[in-house]
């Protein structure tokens, strides 16, 4: 059953995609490339007051390109992509990306230490337990929703099974007997998780239920490394989530996204890590 996407399941999957990061507007995607000259030089005339008069802006005005609306962002040459690379330079790229992912995370969590420390005692814990189990919560329990209210635009970022030169090779137990897609099929598992996930932290973190916040905190730390791919195969295959959702500045807006995956996870890190 496919729901009627929502203005607001859009924008509460705007703000989890981006998280707090301002890549929508990077620049050089978001304006048309400026024209220093005309695109079709003026004749010459013997009448000096025809070029004082802007014949040239004129025609320049009339011939450049219209501008480009938001959501028509300059895509990449396709000859850029790793996507276009042998098998075999795609998969060295995926496991350097990941390194990085790992290594970006290690930083993150050591930089959460260091205002630990310097904070006065007591501060970052009260700060840790009594707002980050409330606000991750929400975030993943209303982008879980968005897996059934954009569907599509999930679906259009699962990695095809045999990608990055047959590296991606993850099943789809059931799909079949469910009369599901296999992008269909992790769409909805991993929407289901993310609700789910979603409300255990917040009914944790508010003391609904008697189980320390660390537990839901390291599932959902999990569920985020276990969908990494998908981010991963946006940047490889300059793929867009469509669905009305703008499309990413390529690269830097998925290097927006990267650092905000390396936040998510430090957070929750240390969300489950502390003593």
């Amino acid at each position: 059953m496919t729901m009627a996407p929502t203005t607001a399941s859009r924008a509460f999957l705007l703000v989890y995609l981006y998280f707090g990061f301002a890549v929508q507007n990077t620049s050089g995607f978001a304006s048309p490339s400026s024209q220093t000259s005309c695109p079709h030089r003026c004749r010459s005339s013997s009448s000096p007051s025809l070029k004082a008069n802007g014949v040239c802006r004129i025609t320049k005005a009339l011939h450049s390109e219209p501008p480009r609306t938001p959501t028509e962002l300059e895509r990449p040459d396709p000859s850029i992509l790793i996507s276009s690379k042998p098998g075999s330079e795609q998969q060295d790229s995926v496991f350097a990306i990941s390194a990085v992912i790992v290594g970006g995370t290690i930083i993150f969590v050591n930089l959460l230490s260091g205002l630990e420390n310097i904070l006065p005692n007591g501060w970052f814990a009260a700060w840790r337990d009594y707002t980050w189990p409330l606000g991750l919560g929400t975030i993943f329990t209303a982008a879980g929703i968005s897996h059934f209210t954009v569907k599509n635009a999930f679906c259009n970022i699962v990695p095809p099974k045999g990608c990055w030169g047959g590296l991606w090779q993850v099943p789809a137990p059931g799909a079949q007997a469910l009369g599901l897609s296999y992008e269909e099929f992790h769409t909805y598992w991993t929407g289901i998780a993310e609700i789910s996930g979603g409300l255990f932290l917040i009914a944790s973190g508010l003391g609904i239920v008697d189980i320390d916040p660390k537990v839901p905190s390291a599932l959902l730390g999990m569920l985020v490394f276990a969908i990494t791919p998908a981010n991963i195969y946006m940047f490889t295959h300059d793929v867009e989530m469509g669905e009305g959702i703008p499309p990413i500045p390529y690269p830097w807006g998925h290097a927006g996204r990267g650092v905000a995956q390396m936040v998510l996870l430090a957070l929750f890190w240390k969300l489950t890590f502390h003593y």
